[in-house]
């Protein structure tokens, strides 16, 4: 959708004369940079550029055009031939910011000042074959139209709107959109005390992510490669994406940059970004989907697009990849068995009984298991996941709240809800005997010690 708006006064001349009006100068002698201007520039220019307007007022002016948008109509274009009219000034919605909307300029001219000189930048796009856009920055003398230029560039970058944050790539939506559109994602945070691994694994996971990330600077220093693939693997319901979540919020200031389903075709520009906004980390999730061995891949072109992009990164880019599978056997090795593409793989295991304990704790936060026989339940689900054991005590807490009808008050609060042993017995029955195959598939229940 595109909002036209009114901003600025509309005249009798033509953009030109305002332009040169602005500039002082015969605009035939004046100076042109132009810029193509990806979908990642989009807010971060408007940003600028409007913070310049407001800097440089009153002198300052943003005004709209009509003319031809199925050429490139540029600041030199209408040096020359005069070729646009003030017109209301075109709009798009775009987001900055999870849940919040920007409505950057497509079509327009800011007579702005750079080191008190005056300059023109004009947004505008070509629209045939494919929608581009373009940025032209103009003065009379050219060392202060490269200056500004160069100044726009480099406050756009430097305050970028998607660094830090957790994005998404998604294909353009316009009838000849070539371009991808960025999108911001909540990614629910994850406690450190909410991944419950053996120590020996916690260690090794977050010295391969966090460690690296935190030495970046003197692993550079060193020679050292700060581009990392990590694989992360094992049964279903190990945590595997609650870990990833937990290093995305512990890496505070990096850039997450998620990959799942529809993105697997967007893999070169998620790198692209990846690379622009570093340093960032790479999110691919369930990666045996398009990185089974060659003889029983379908989708090779991924996969190589992949693997390509992994070597394309440079050693030098703060980048790391988060991988997970629950099949590693079936990764290409290519992929898997390549230094510089994956470098650490690290299995998650089913719990072993400190770690049930643990999540007993955990997943028992809120309810009260004091008539509970937590030694025989920790016995008893050897070989289950956590997803297992979180699952166990939410269908007991149920079962509970059916016995309970109401519950119990103190001083005019409700009591947390008492568990029993029949409670948890009735949950297994349910979850494995009525859940069947699939259940016990999903939540990576094993074998037969609860039956």
């Amino acid at each position: 959708m595109i909002l036209r708006q009114v901003f600025g006064p509309r005249g009798k001349h033509s953009v030109r004369n305002r332009i040169a009006a602005h500039l002082g100068g015969d605009l035939a002698n004046a100076q042109t940079f132009t810029h193509k201007v990806k979908t990642v520039d989009r807010v971060n220019l408007h940003l600028v550029l409007d913070r310049w307007l407001e800097r440089d007022r009153p002198t300052s002016a943003l005004i709209g055009f009509s003319g031809d948008n199925y050429r490139r109509v540029g600041l030199a274009d209408i040096a020359v031939n005069n070729a646009l009219t003030v017109a209301p000034i075109q709009r798009e919605p775009l987001e900055r910011a999870p849940g919040e909307t920007l409505h950057c300029v497509t079509h327009g001219v800011y007579l702005l000042r750079h080191g008190g000189r005056p300059i023109a930048v004009m947004l505008y796009e070509e629209q045939l074959p494919v929608t581009t856009r373009w940025l032209d920055v103009m003065a009379v003398d050219a060392e202060v139209a490269r200056a500004a230029f160069q100044q726009l560039l480099d406050d756009s970058q430097r305050d970028n709107v998607y660094k830090g944050k957790v994005i998404s790539l998604a294909a353009g939506g316009r009838c000849g959109e070539p371009e991808i559109a960025i999108q911001f994602h909540e990614l629910p945070a994850a406690a450190r005390g909410q991944v419950v691994l053996p120590a020996d694994v916690m260690t090794v996971l977050e010295r391969n992510v966090l460690g690296l990330l935190h030495h970046a600077d003197a692993l550079r220093r060193s020679g050292r490669s700060t581009r990392h693939g990590v694989l992360l693997h094992g049964p279903p319901g190990t945590g595997k994406t609650l870990a990833v979540r937990y290093l995305a919020s512990a890496a505070r200031g990096h850039t997450v940059i998620l990959l799942s389903g529809r993105q697997l075709g967007l893999i070169r520009e998620s790198c692209q970004i990846a690379r622009l906004l570093a340093p960032s980390i790479v999110v691919l999730e369930d990666v045996d989907l398009i990185a089974l061995h060659r003889e029983e891949n379908e989708h090779t072109v991924v996969l190589h697009e992949l693997m390509d992009e992994m070597d394309g990164l440079g050693a030098k880019t703060a980048c790391i990849f988060l991988l997970t599978t629950n099949r590693p056997e079936v990764i290409e090795p290519a992929l898997s068995g390549r230094p510089g593409r994956i470098d650490q793989a690290i299995a998650f295991p089913l719990p072993d009984a400190d770690c049930r304990r643990r999540l007993f704790d955990l997943y028992g936060t809120g309810i009260n298991l004091s008539d509970v026989n937590l030694d025989r339940w920790v016995v008893q689900t050897d070989g289950v996941s956590p997803a297992f054991i979180e699952e166990l005590l939410r269908k007991a807490a149920l079962f509970a709240a059916e016995r309970h009808e109401t519950s119990p008050q103190a001083n005019g609060q409700p009591l947390p809800l008492e568990l029993r042993d029949e409670d948890l017995a009735n949950a297994v029955r349910e979850l494995v005997f009525f859940g069947g195959e699939v259940t016990q598939r999903l939540l990576g229940y094993k074998h037969d010690t609860l039956a």
